[in-house]
């Protein structure tokens, strides 16, 4: 009986080795991907990465363990050969799932910038949409890597581990007790020791380089607490009362003075041209020199280039919802994607079409994606252009169809629609996976060349589509307003809560423009489209958290958010601040603040008002 209780200890001791070494063969794994990254290391920061993130190994391990131990207390009365059969399927099953997430999130740290977490699921209902953006040799890749892990370990279980059971005999009370008492032993390791306070992700950040805390990071405990932590109704930004939050943001975001008239016509037709990835990295009127953007160079010298604006977020959907609603991005979620709150959001397709104006939205891909067709049926759109109204040998892009033929259908409706309108286009030809119908101008195999190679396409595109509109009569009356949807990673590979990697151009050009070839220096974002826009038609809205550009006494900021933080940028002050740890990344300029950051506390409250929605 004795020898018997040893077997079942040596068993769970073994079983525990096991996953804990799936573990560390991950962080393994995940730093050979990153090679580049990995690279700029020492050895023993490197090293370290593995120590500090041993906590939520071990985290991890032990709620792995919780059933198995559960179950073997329960089944202490018996023999093993049942026992063995459970935890044969009960290993694999969570082996699989393991390594699934593995495969997935090693990859997708190249373009995201952090490791996997809930916000991927996001996508999850939109997967021919995701696979677009990923080469079928990087697919197959992973698969491979992912059969060739799940062997190895599921044989290593099978061959050393497995056995040790399979001939115990049936035990007794002892066994089940000293079971017992080791299921709730497990608590320890779950909650990360004795402390007071429970394991979190910031447990094992150790470094001011985001990356090798990154590195330390089990992204099996991470996306298991994301997710468990998904449907918080708490504000867990507040650092001051919600009467300062508001105050503050109110007095931020106030658009007093006298407001600059740069439009000439009180009602233009608006056009917003919505530029996929296109990052301020690329344009050579804002320091860039490789040539991608000649047109859009061009366009900035007849037109007011905005060189301080910031995307808000770094996704689409909150790019879209920043410059429709003029509302701020959460660090872990989406607001277009929750419809009940979305829905509640103010709009400028909704408030321009009350007002007479004739409102469209065009995109060559799918609105199934993010849950972008509630939120745009909600704006009221009078026209909605889609992938589905392109022909089949037009959809060219694995994202749908390119910029060339998109254009040529905007051009087409702009041209037969009523006046005023208001239209917004989204482009999608400079994603990944940057393939375009043009001959290879920026050469170049790597995803930096590739990516400015697309970026010259859509330049291309963009420039034949404004020397067309120039032709039309609806021409003179006209505002056009090139911005991008969110920035971009490359070139340079910039860290995901770089300033440079939100910095995104905005330029207004049109015949209704009457103070070209200028700069705006004030810092500005998305958000502040909106007001500015109704500070050109002397309209009054509520848009909360916009500002007018053109109103010489609004302040001069951007705020912006990343996974898992913020960005806070002003004429004299950048703040970046990590939400996970509790600590700036980021402190430039001679204005630094005191503690509650501005950025923390411009967070709390638009975070409650999305919590409120």
């Amino acid at each position: 009986m004795r020898n018997d209780l040893l077997l079942r200890l040596k068993y769970f001791l073994l079983y525990f080795i096991f996953w804990l070494t799936f573990f560390e063969v991950v962080r393994i794994l995940f730093l050979v991907y990153q090679f580049d990254s990995s690279l700029n290391c020492s050895l023993l920061n490197l090293l370290a990465s593995f120590i500090h993130g041993f906590k939520l190994d071990l985290s991890s391990t032990a709620y792995l363990l919780v059933l198995p131990f559960l179950v073997m207390a329960a089944g202490s009365f018996f023999g093993g050969k049942w026992y063995a059969v459970f935890m044969d399927i009960y290993t694999f099953l969570f082996l699989f799932l393991a390594v699934s997430v593995v495969i997935v999130d090693v990859e997708l740290y190249k373009y995201w910038g952090y490791r996997l977490d809930h916000t991927a699921f996001n996508y999850i209902d939109t997967t021919k949409e995701m696979f677009a953006s990923v080469k079928i040799w990087t697919v197959v890749r992973q698969l491979g890597v992912g059969v060739i892990m799940l062997s190895v370990f599921w044989i290593s279980y099978r061959k050393w581990i497995a056995t040790v059971i399979k001939n115990l005999k049936s035990g007794n009370f002892a066994a089940a007790g000293i079971f017992i008492f080791l299921t709730a032993f497990l608590i320890i390791p779950i909650r990360g020791g004795l402390g007071i306070a429970p394991a979190n992700v910031g447990m094992v950040f150790f470094h001011k380089d985001p990356f090798l805390n990154h590195a330390a990071i089990n992204v099996h405990w991470n996306l298991g607490y994301s997710f468990a932590n998904l449907n918080e109704s708490e504000n867990n930004y507040k650092v001051v009362s919600d009467k300062q939050a508001e105050d503050f943001v109110e007095k931020l975001d106030k658009s007093d003075g006298y407001v600059e008239k740069v439009i000439s016509a009180d009602h233009p037709n608006i056009l917003i041209i919505t530029l996929e990835s296109l990052t301020a990295k690329v344009i050579g009127a804002m320091g860039d020199k490789r040539g991608a953007t000649p047109n859009i160079d061009k366009f900035t010298k007849e037109g007011i280039l905005f060189t301080n604006f910031f995307a808000t977020g770094d996704r689409t959907d909150k790019g879209i919802v920043g410059i429709l609603s003029g509302y701020p991005s959460q660090p872990t979620k989406s607001i277009i994607k929750f419809t009940g709150k979305n829905s509640k959001l103010p709009n400028l397709a909704y408030d321009l079409k009350e007002m007479g104006y004739f409102t469209s939205f065009f995109y060559g891909g799918t609105i199934d994606f993010a849950n972008f067709r509630s939120y745009l049926v909600n704006s009221n759109f009078s026209l909605l252009v889609t992938i589905d109204d392109f022909d089949h040998v037009d959809r060219t892009s694995k994202w749908g169809v390119h910029d060339h033929i998109l254009f040529s259908k905007v051009l087409y409706e702009l041209n037969n629609c009523i006046e005023p309108f208001f239209s917004i286009v989204l482009t999608l030809s400079s994603h990944e996976p940057f393939n375009v119908p043009m001959e290879t101008v920026i050469y170049g195999r790597d995803e930096e060349n590739r990516f400015l190679n697309s970026v010259y396409y859509t330049d291309k595109s963009l420039g034949n589509f404004i020397k067309a509109a120039k032709t039309q009569p609806w021409w003179d009356n006209t505002l056009v307003i090139l911005v991008a949807d969110h920035g971009a990673r490359n070139p340079g590979n910039s860290p995901v809560y770089a300033l440079e990697k939100f910095r995104i151009p905005m330029i207004w050009i049109g015949g209704a423009v009457e103070d070209g070839g200028r700069k705006v220096t004030k810092y500005g974002s998305q958000t502040d489209i909106p007001q500015t826009l109704f500070g050109q038609l002397n309209i009054n809205k509520n848009y909360p958290f916009s500002k007018d550009l053109f109103a010489h006494e609004s302040r001069s900021f951007a705020f912006y958010t990343f996974n898992n933080g913020w960005g806070f940028v002003t004429d004299t002050l950048v703040q970046v601040f990590d939400n996970i740890n509790q600590r700036l990344i980021i402190e430039e300029g001679d204005g630094k603040s005191k503690t509650p950051f501005q950025g923390s506390v411009y967070l709390q409250r638009t975070y409650q008002d999305f919590l409120d929605k």
